[in-house]
């Protein structure tokens, strides 16, 4: 399914035997694959993702499962920190909040959004939100992927970033259906 690969200066070592054993979910915060790429593959970043999922379900591999990505940062789940060496980290390409300006929802960085992909949702403090819309081509290819890495690598969880970080990330957001990813390898 990967439908090109353009490497990532951005990498670790290979994973201890075993692992990795996890996959984290994140968004992009940017509208498209290419400034998303570009950013994972910046060495003045230092970071990086394995894999980025676009819009239209388009895969791309920036570092080889068999070696640690920088996706996770300063990270901690049970008993583990430092989720980057135990897991695959897979962007989605979505641009996370927006906000409504003279009726025009935009990314944080101002660029329009369609009304189309844009979801409502009313937070926990009954204010009103908007957030980019996952669209079902992307989801789709997403649990292909999962579903395979399960398979392939023997994943026992798939966390989202704010589950191991908390305190500093919201991604991959309230309205990305994380559920059906956190049971899917009690399907298989």
């Amino acid at each position: 399914m990967i439908i090109k690969t353009i490497p990532s200066p951005n990498i670790g070592e290979k994973f201890h035997p075993g692992l990795p054993d996890t996959i984290i979910l994140h968004y992009t915060a940017t509208k498209d694959a290419a400034r998303a790429i570009h950013m994972l593959c910046d060495p003045a970043r230092e970071v990086s993702a394995h894999l980025v999922i676009d819009r239209d379900g388009a895969v791309t591999q920036l570092v080889p499962f068999e070696t640690i990505a920088w996706h996770a940062g300063k990270s901690t789940w049970k008993d583990r920190e430092s989720l980057n060496k135990f897991s695959i980290g897979i962007e989605i390409v979505n641009a996370g909040p927006l906000t409504l300006e003279n009726k025009k929802f935009l990314t944080w960085d101002k660029l329009e959004v369609e009304n189309s992909e844009v979801v409502p949702r009313l937070n926990n403090k009954s204010e009103m939100e908007y957030w980019h819309k996952y669209p079902q081509q992307q989801l789709t290819a997403l649990k292909a992927i999962c579903t395979n890495l399960i398979l392939e690598y023997g994943i026992k969880e798939i966390l989202a970033h704010s589950d191991v970080a908390p305190d500093r990330k919201i991604d991959p957001g309230p309205i990305f259906p994380m559920h059906d990813f956190m049971i899917l390898n009690l399907k298989i």
